[in-house]
């Protein structure tokens, strides 16, 4: 819910019947915001599966980075997800471990998600990137997997792996069509037409079953048309409905 912020994302998934959220702050967050956030979480009794979004760059681990890691370690964040735009891969490694010694001591993992328009633009690279480095785990998304030619079988065949969690969504079994950079295309689908479960193509039960049973599983549907027709709460909702329709599909956030 990105037309959202900090409690009232809490707000919505509590209303909506979620169990999970994820919270993509912007920083500097206050500190009487992060009180508040830590308040509304207990009081609505749901947990925080993930912050987001630790993008990495070429040059060394930034200030804000750091920043976001304590903020997830204070928030109780179970994730911080990160991917990566630097294409030097060891450079890359190396600061998923200088992640993982910030959160040092806490519940919270770096989650290193890869996407075809990244520099970690598929599985085979986020296990090769991750594998080494202590802690760190992988997240898949169901387009993502898609885009970048992997599939269920690919998953199930990956055996003592650290999946932090998936995500859910649809889309049309092709790529979006047009001219210019393939990479670009890729981007715009995910943040704004993704698909609710059951709205497009992709082998949705087989990504579900491919999973471990403990892997929770979020919905991430940016999607300009229901930002345009459906309240928070209704979007929420919704989603959380078609991620259950089918009972293979297992929704934890």
């Amino acid at each position: 819910m990105l037309d959202l912020a900090g409690a009232a994302v809490i707000r919505c998934a509590a209303a909506a019947g979620y169990r999970w959220t994820g919270l993509r702050p912007t920083l500097p967050v206050s500190r009487r915001d992060r009180a508040e956030m830590s308040r509304v979480l207990q009081s609505e009794g749901v947990e925080l599966l993930d912050v987001e979004v630790v993008a990495l760059r070429p040059g060394p681990l930034r200030d804000e980075h750091r920043a976001l890691a304590e903020l997830a370690v204070e928030l109780g964040a179970r994730q911080l997800l990160t991917v990566s735009q630097d294409p030097d891969l060891a450079a890359t490694a190396d600061k998923l471990a200088q992640l993982t010694a910030v959160l040092e001591g806490s519940p919270t993992h770096p989650a290193l998600e890869f996407m075809g328009f990244s520099c970690v633009p598929d599985l085979a690279t986020a296990l090769r990137v991750a594998g080494p480095v202590p802690g760190v785990g992988v997240v898949v998304d169901a387009l993502h997997l898609h885009r970048s030619g992997g599939d269920a079988a690919q998953l199930a065949s990956i055996e003592d792996w650290r999946w932090c969690y998936a995500q859910l969504c649809d889309a049309p079994a092709a790529p979006p069509p047009g001219d210019g950079d393939l990479a670009d295309r890729l981007a715009t689908e995910a943040r704004h037409h993704r698909l609710p479960p059951g709205d497009g193509e992709l082998a949705l039960a087989d990504f579900a079953r491919a999973l471990p049973p403990e892997c929770p599983v979020s919905v991430e549907v940016q999607s300009d048309e229901l930002l345009r027709t459906h309240s928070p709460v209704d979007r929420a909702a919704l989603l959380r409905h078609r991620a259950h329709r089918g009972r293979e599909w297992r929704c934890e956030s």
